[in-house]
């Protein structure tokens, strides 16, 4: 299949990531010419003292309940440093949850009685309404980066991603109108709306000769435009490495767990190749933001300046302190990032640390670029915050150079909005 590739035009080269400490910047938006301006990494929000932010983390979990966001919630300690950059510490607080509803629910009380002003729930699945259940009884606000299941939200809660039901509606998109879709079920059935030609299953760890076999059929009584793959990450890559042995001549759509550092590391570690092309759903979370010269592309670009100064920091360690920030600075995202430092936002408009304080001030915030916020913007008066539509993502295996990568690890895919070349 003909590869896609990032166009980095030259402009590109003249992204460069910003210096610690350059500006300061506070809850008062900037005027017009101020933001023109490099966004510094620092964020001097005033962030009251004592603020503890809690993470909640799927160390290990079944398919598809959220050890595939492990490394990913890494961003919380980015977001940490860039606060105490700007003379803001905070702590933050991380639990594992072990993928199970009990183990949600221990983590998060654990977490409302050791004083957590807000809770990031930084994993997915179906377990994490046990956290929500803890959260919400406690009056403790939640906020989910990485779950799509949008009843969850209201009450305390809020999700940072997009929904299943907005994944659903500009799926169509990804898939180019494409009438004849063969939908791989990996877990997670027909996603909302879309009414595929033809349905095969794939469990983890199935049989790979009966999957040929089924899709040869499908094809085979059938002419079909697309395949869509629909299940968790580590599933969605063994599919992927199985139509890529098969030489699969049709476009490849996956849901937007793909997007997740693990399902890198599955394909690869299946013995499949990042160079295929796919396409999935999703925003602006991506390391190829940086690549525009606009207030997005600044605002990631110092979210990544903040990544390379954890890393250089040989003290630094990840949440759980068991290893060096450095081994995850290739994977650690924006999502956990921007939902640590929308809480800390939150406790500084309320200039409190009270959970309930906390939970108003959110519900009134809005914030974007200027914020420090890396991402899409995010609007707090919404219980679904993330502001701007869903809208196709294409894969490149191109190291763009914006942040460290450990040799231990898989670099992950990077995805950008628009048309493949």
């Amino acid at each position: 299949m003909k590869r896609r590739t990032v166009a980095l035009i030259a402009g590109a080269a003249a992204v460069v990531l910003v210096a610690a400490g350059v500006t300061t910047w506070s809850l008062t938006r900037p005027t017009e010419a101020q933001a023109v301006g490099s966004i510094p990494v620092a964020i001097s929000a005033p962030v009251p003292d004592d603020l503890t932010i809690g993470v909640i983390v799927s160390l290990s979990s079944a398919p598809g309940e959220g050890a595939e966001w492990k490394d990913a919630a890494n961003g919380a300690v980015v977001a940490a440093r860039r606060l105490a950059l700007g003379g803001h510490d905070i702590t933050v607080r991380a639990v594992d949850d072990k993928g199970t509803a009990d183990g949600a629910r221990a983590a998060a009380q654990e977490l409302v009685d050791d004083g957590a002003a807000g809770i990031v729930v930084a994993t997915s699945g179906s377990h994490v309404t046990g956290a929500v259940e803890v959260a919400r009884s406690a009056g403790v606000p939640a906020v989910l980066p990485y779950v799509t299941d949008g009843s969850l939200a209201g009450d305390g809660v809020w999700l940072t991603g997009p929904t299943s039901d907005a994944i659903g509606a500009a799926l169509p998109a990804a898939l180019k109108g494409a009438s004849s879709v063969l939908l791989v079920d990996a877990g997670y059935g027909t996603p909302a709306g879309l009414s595929p030609a033809a349905i095969v299953p794939f469990a983890a760890g199935g049989d790979a000769a009966a999957f040929r076999a089924a899709v040869a059929a499908a094809r085979g009584s059938r002419p079909l435009d697309a395949v869509l793959i629909n299940g968790p990450a580590s599933t969605q890559a063994s599919v992927v490495q199985l139509l890529q042995s098969d030489d699969a001549d049709l476009p490849i759509v996956v849901t937007p767990e793909a997007t997740s550092p693990a399902f890198s590391e599955a394909l690869v570690s299946a013995g499949g190749t990042l160079s295929t092309d796919l396409t999935t759903v999703g925003a602006g979370w991506s390391d190829t933001v940086a690549l525009s010269s606009d207030a997005d592309g600044r605002a990631m670009s110092a979210f990544l300046a903040g990544v390379r100064v954890v890393a250089d920091d040989s003290s630094a360690t990840t949440l759980f302190e068991d290893r060096s920030f450095a081994s995850v600075a290739g994977l650690a995202d924006s999502r956990s990032h921007d939902a640590t430092i929308l809480l800390a936002l939150a406790a500084a408009s309320a200039g409190s640390t009270q959970p309930s304080a906390v939970a108003s001030a959110l519900g009134t915030l809005s914030a974007g670029a200027a914020d420090g916020i890396a991402g899409p913007q995010l609007d707090g008066t919404k219980p679904t915050a993330l502001v701007p539509g869903i809208v196709p993502l294409y894969s490149a295996d191109q190291n763009l150079g914006l942040r460290p990568l450990s040799a231990d690890t898989t670099a992950p895919l990077v995805w950008f909005a628009g048309q493949p070349d």
